[in-house]
């Protein structure tokens, strides 16, 4: 779209051009449109950036075409691309805007025509000085788009050795229009593209960290057992698990883990990645839980970027008498419900230690725990307690407490376990009253029938 200034200019090319002039200004604007097509026929952005540069060199008889795009945040030009062979040394050049003559294009929309750079006082010399050559002629225009500047070309050195004409600007003033609506369109194609890729990629770790978690509930007679998790984005940090195995001696044991990592999102669902391939591989291989945690916060240590950490709380249980050691490694401390006289009461478990990957080398004290019938112990992250509602009130242990009470409190149904999760899940979301969910939630329930 021409601008008002540049419907002016042709107007007075017109109004005093010989009938040559005009012939030769036309083969040009007919160059201009075939040109359109060219650049029009790709939406990949560094191949419009090529084509772009190319016509406007071929156009107005440049030696080196180069060009810069506005980072508004920054409040900066930055390099995109160049004809010149020495590309790789002005990759990191940034002009602040209103410095230097491209400075003051991309600040004020008006383009700068120069014999002479070196005899204006804008000329930013870094630009040459990195490359290592020298600008005499410099042909500078606005890359404007719905007249909003998104960044600036660069003509330098015109082959001929003459200055560039009046109808170089012209040209150029024409072809910039063209030459930012196909850029701005291959940009939005690419973040397009990297959008669809992100999304494919979150949908991998999510199938990837759903694998992780348990296909089924275990099934234990004289209990119920039952297990939920709810990433805060698409994929997040915690993480429950079942496994079942034999000791030496031959006695069915079953191992219930659930974790949690230091952050959500993406970084935190490789890290639980990581952990459950820690846990796979190390868990059949040591008797006692105070081996398994000692290994399992080694390879943790030795394969987390420092400041990351992950709290774990692992149980094993003998289904057969109830017994269950376990360890609590800066993991919030489960409850184990117990009912004397008819009413319940809510008892913290003993931690062991501090997360894994903090330290090598910690040891991990192993607790003991005696689930009598009737007994209920409730494993949790703190995305249940630290859920927050519109007047940032966190629920907060007291309000689980009282809710898991509640449940053991209504007639018991087919999966006591179950029952108890899926009230405690319906109750922080009533608490939340539509708030932001702000950390992955998840919570285990072991009840002896």
């Amino acid at each position: 779209m021409l601008t008002q200034g540049m419907t002016d200019e042709i107007r007075k090319f017109i109004s005093s051009a010989s009938e040559a002039d005009l012939r030769s200004e036309l083969m040009r604007y007919v160059s201009l449109f075939q040109i359109n097509e060219v650049i029009s026929s790709t939406l990949d952005y560094d191949e419009v950036l090529r084509l772009v540069l190319q016509e406007m060199r071929r156009l107005s008889g440049a030696e080196i075409a180069s060009i810069f795009l506005i980072n508004k945040k920054d409040q900066v030009l930055e390099f995109a691309a160049t004809t010149d062979e020495k590309a790789d040394l002005l990759k990191n050049i940034r002009v602040p805007l209103g410095k230097g003559i491209s400075g003051y294009v991309a600040q004020t929309g008006e383009y700068v025509n120069q014999s002479d750079i070196r005899s204006d006082a804008r000329y930013y010399k870094e630009v040459d000085l990195t490359r290592g050559g020298e600008t005499k002629s410099y042909l500078c225009v606005p890359l404007k788009l719905r007249g909003e500047i998104k960044g600036t070309v660069q003509l330098m050195n015109k082959a001929s050795g003459e200055p560039f004409s009046d109808a170089d600007v012209r040209l150029m003033l024409n072809f910039s229009s063209q030459a930012a609506m196909a850029i701005e369109t291959s940009l939005l194609h690419r973040e397009a593209l990297t959008k669809k890729a992100f999304e494919r990629d979150v949908h991998l770790a999510a199938d990837i960290q759903r694998q992780s978690l348990p296909n089924t509930m275990p099934q234990l007679p004289g209990y119920s057992l039952y297990g939920h998790t709810e990433p805060a984005q698409d994929v997040g940090g915690d993480y429950f698990q079942f496994i079942r195995h034999d000791d030496r001696t031959g006695n069915h044991k079953l191992d219930i883990i659930v974790a949690d990592v230091a952050g959500k999102g993406i970084p935190a669902s490789l890290i639980v990645s990581n952990f459950h391939a820690a846990l796979q591989l190390l868990s059949p291989l040591y008797d006692t839980l105070g081996e398994l945690a000692y290994q399992l916060n080694n390879f943790m240590r030795q394969n987390l970027i420092t400041g990351t950490f992950v709290t774990a709380f692992i149980a094993r249980l003998d289904a057969a008498t109830g017994r269950m050691h376990y360890v609590s490694c800066g993991h919030n401390p489960p409850y184990i419900f117990r009912q004397a006289n008819g009413e319940y009461t809510a008892e913290l478990l003993q931690q062991s230690g501090t997360a894994f990957g903090l330290r090598y080398d910690m040891e991990y004290r192993v607790h003991r725990l005696d689930l009598k019938p009737g007994e209920t112990l409730l494993i949790y992250s703190d995305g249940i307690t630290e859920a927050i509602n519109p007047q940032h009130v966190q629920y907060e242990t007291d309000r689980m407490n009282a809710n898991v009470i509640a449940s053991l409190l209504q007639p018991g149904g087919s999966n006591t376990a179950e029952q108890i999760v899926q009230n405690l899940r319906n109750d922080v979301e009533r608490f939340r009253q539509g708030a932001e969910v702000n950390d992955d939630l998840t919570v285990v329930c072991l009840h002896r029938e």
